[in-house]
């Protein structure tokens, strides 16, 4: 058994992970790929917040196509839902999550009903005044996210994940990827030492930008080769810091974590959901990377993401 099915093999026993999958890459190139319990390197799971690099991303490719109008254009045309003092807020704004979007509204969604673009869009701006003026400040909102998908969806005429397949999957060869694809692996909640079905999640709050995307490792792994490539220079900008407007960085790029240590520059995410716990991490200066895919709820599948990176 080699290093990586060790460590993989133990978190799997220790977080009682029915499924996993795990990959480790240098530099585009699959060192490994492994999947334990249910799982198979092509089960595909739900990504939670990983999936944000993608929405980031293909934000990214339609600004460069001009079938966005740029990061920097305003959204609240394509929001008529929203107060109209939210009007100072961009794309950029909401991928980096220097918006200033409350929590309160999204969080008191129903997720098991179908909601309409609409009903969603008003029920996050009824969370109540923006939390800071957008570009002052920084702070996590998936709610941001869900309308950064439902602005790309108004402005274009065309579901964005519908043009990630046509802009990103399809073009990769990522063959499992999509919005709520069937044959997924099922997610578990915890419930004292048991492991029960996670809670029922309608099809229309399964479907938005912040983290409805599922894909497999190997499909993680066609996409670090592409980011690794030539291509990804379309998207570099994803990984760039960015600048709130007193000038200081906030550590976030554009769908990514950013820091630096010992090992040099790190991008990372993860991500958590109705029974799921995913994670990537990429070392930038050293060109390792790592992608952990569970489908328990509340593991730390980034300890792991590193751990596999320190073991290449």
């Amino acid at each position: 058994m080699s290093r990586y099915e060790e460590l993989a093999f133990a978190w799997q026993r220790e977080n009682n992970a029915p499924a996993l999958s795990a990959a480790i890459l240098r530099k585009g190139v699959l060192v490994y790929a492994g999947a334990y319990g249910s799982a198979c390197v092509d089960t595909t799971f739900q990504t939670a917040s990983v999936g944000k690099q993608f929405t980031a991303a293909l934000v990214l490719l339609l600004c460069g196509s001009g079938e966005l109008p740029g990061l920097d254009a305003g959204i609240l045309h394509a929001l008529p839902e929203v107060p109209r003092d939210w009007g100072g807020i961009t794309l950029r704004h909401l991928l980096s999550h220097t918006a200033g979007i409350p929590w309160d509204g999204y969080e008191s969604i129903d997720l098991s009903l179908d909601h309409s673009d609409a009903e969603i869009a008003r029920a996050i701006a009824a969370g109540g005044p923006l939390r800071f003026a957008p570009g002052n400040a920084w702070e996590y909102s998936n709610a941001g996210y869900v309308l950064a998908g439902l602005v790309i969806g108004r402005m274009t005429g065309r579901f964005y994940g519908d043009w990630l397949l046509d802009r990103i999957f399809q073009p990769l060869g990522m063959t499992t990827a999509g919005v709520t694809p069937p044959g997924a692996v099922a997610g578990y909640c915890r419930e004292g030492e048991s492991l029960v079905p996670a809670p029922f999640v309608s099809p229309t709050m399964n479907r938005l930008a912040d983290g409805g995307l599922m894909l497999s490792v190997m499909d993680f792994a066609r996409w670090e080769a592409a980011l690794c490539g030539e291509w990804g220079n379309g998207v570099s900008a994803i990984f760039r810091e960015t600048r709130l407007h007193s000038g200081s960085g906030c550590g976030y790029g554009l769908g990514w974590f950013l820091s630096s240590g010992e090992r040099g520059r790190v991008a990372e995410h993860n991500g958590g959901w109705q029974g799921y716990s995913t994670a990537m991490v990429r070392y930038l200066d050293e060109g390792i990377s790592a992608v952990v895919l569970a489908n328990v709820e509340d593991a730390d599948a980034t300890r792991l993401a590193h751990a596999l990176t320190a073991t290449d």
